[in-house]
């Protein structure tokens, strides 16, 4: 069985509190017991993984249904982070940011990724930084972090009043990032120089073709949208926590083994669904062995803190008729991928896509896992020794942590509601065949037909579309639609 990973960069700084991902920056594979579909590995060059994680996510969703790979700028969810950090939110809108003593705070959660994709779309990692458009690491968020961190300190930000001025503040921050003069008049044109609206509240959308999306118009599911996907947020006060039918939130990693079990069950079913989990986990690289595990907690701590990556598939023993699923074996069998939820079954690692480039990857895993780590049960159950500075000392207070911190997961339905239906559609399907084998049709309350992509192009006959393709381990598919 297997799922996804990612991978290694430089170490940035952290920023750890409850549920946070200050993310430790070191430095997609396709066959999975599950088969979830992950977009390339990129590489984090700040403490902004919680990013990378969430919007690896939403490319993960999109490419799950449409086969369609998207390539989002992480980038652009960071500058509407720190901006908010700065000026506030927007007006009528619940605060998400602040800054951290008077600098950028990079450190965030799932739900605040959820919140600035609502607030502001997702934009083409060649729109925003077009010179980055094909980049895995970008240079150019580290020196904006700088760059920004020194208008808050001694330039046009420094004073808080200036902070108010919420056109100062996309100058500066404009001139950090270093944008275009094109990027900027998108900006411009769609939030205003002031942000004066938001995609949040105020019935905008931006101009075609310009690699600015509205999260409903990014489709995640059949009749499903990234924007039912983040949902929003849960109170006026609160925007981690996210409502919504269709809306995936964070569920902490709880203390008795009979619970961990249990949530641990609800992640692999999210991914014998095909969906991607992101995991919220606690690093501590004194643990990372030279082959890139993470296999127990160290003797004495080492440099630390919160990370968020998207999990690509796992290893489970003790599964009953079974015995092993290894991972990066495909599991295709709903008797085993059933029988791998039983609560005597064992996990004993979990493969994650990582945010820290593609020069590591699990040993013996392969070429197609670089940028993947293996995250073993006992580190994730712990308990790690979480080291906080105290009068001088590096580890001055010591606390006992679990590894695994939590997951963000899908609600009941949503993997059910996401896949296309069979069904009869009121449509020529000899013409339509075709162009369906990669979509659905739908007409007035009939149901969608099933949704079918093969390798070869679909053949019909007597006003029903029947399409088949067997290419080496490609299992048959097929599909009679009657009109």
């Amino acid at each position: 069985m297997f799922l996804q990973a990612s991978r290694f960069a430089t170490l940035a700084a952290l920023a750890v509190a409850p549920l946070a991902a200050g993310c430790d920056d070191i430095g997609t594979q396709e066959d999975n017991v599950t088969d979830v579909k992950n977009t390339k590995v990129k590489n984090q060059s700040i403490g902004n993984c919680w990013v990378y994680a969430s919007v690896g996510w939403a490319e993960s969703l999109h490419l799950t249904h449409t086969g369609t790979e998207l390539n989002l700028s992480e980038s652009w969810i960071s500058y509407w982070h720190w901006y908010e950090e700065i000026a506030g939110p927007p007006k009528g809108q619940a605060s998400a940011a602040n800054l951290d003593k008077g600098q950028i705070s990079t450190g965030g959660w799932y739900g605040l990724a959820a919140e600035l994709m609502r607030r502001y779309g997702v934009m083409d990692e060649g729109v925003f930084i077009p010179e980055e458009s094909e980049a895995a690491r970008s240079s150019r968020q580290s020196s904006a972090l700088a760059a920004i961190n020194e208008s808050l300190k001694n330039g046009a930000l420094k004073d808080p009043a200036a902070r108010k001025n919420r056109k100062l503040v996309r100058q500066e921050l404009d001139k950090a990032w270093g944008l275009s003069a094109g990027t900027i008049a998108i900006m411009n044109e769609t939030f205003g120089e002031d942000v004066s609206r938001t995609f949040a509240s105020s019935g905008i959308a931006p101009a075609e073709g310009v690699g600015l999306h509205l999260a409903k118009d990014v489709p995640v599911g059949t009749n499903i949208s990234l924007a039912d996907a983040i949902g929003t947020p849960a109170s006026s006060w609160d925007v981690l926590k996210r409502k919504g039918k269709y809306a995936w939130n964070e569920e902490r990693y709880p203390s008795s083994p009979t619970s961990r079990r249990a949530l641990l069950g609800k992640m692999q079913k999210a991914m014998h669904d095909g969906m991607p989990v992101i995991m919220t986990w606690f690093v501590d690289f004194a643990a990372m062995d030279s082959q890139n595990r993470f296999m127990a907690p160290p003797t004495n701590p080492g440099r630390q803190g919160g990370h968020m990556t998207v999990v690509e598939d796992y290893q489970i023993n003790d599964v009953p008729g079974f015995g092993t699923l290894e991972a990066g074996k495909l599991v295709t069998d709903p008797a085993a991928l059933d029988a791998a939820l039983s609560p005597e079954a064992k996990i004993e690692f979990v493969r994650i896509k990582n945010s820290w480039g593609t020069s590591l990857a699990p040993n013996e895993s392969g070429e197609e896992f670089r940028g993947y780590h293996d995250i073993y049960a006992a580190y994730l159950d712990g308990p790690l020794t979480k080291c906080t500075e105290s009068n001088g000392d590096k580890c001055g207070i010591k606390t006992n942590v679990a590894g695994l911190t939590g997951l963000v997961l899908p609600p009941e339905g949503f993997a059910t509601d996401a896949k296309a239906k069979p069904g009869t559609c009121e449509v020529d399907l000899c013409a339509e065949g075709p162009k369906l084998s990669a979509s659905s049709c739908e007409d007035g309350d009939k149901k969608a037909c099933i949704e079918i992509v093969c390798d070869v192009d679909p053949y019909c006959c007597n006003n029903s579309w029947d399409s088949a393709c067997v290419t080496g381990a490609v299992d048959a598919c097929t599909l009679t639609c009657g009109g």
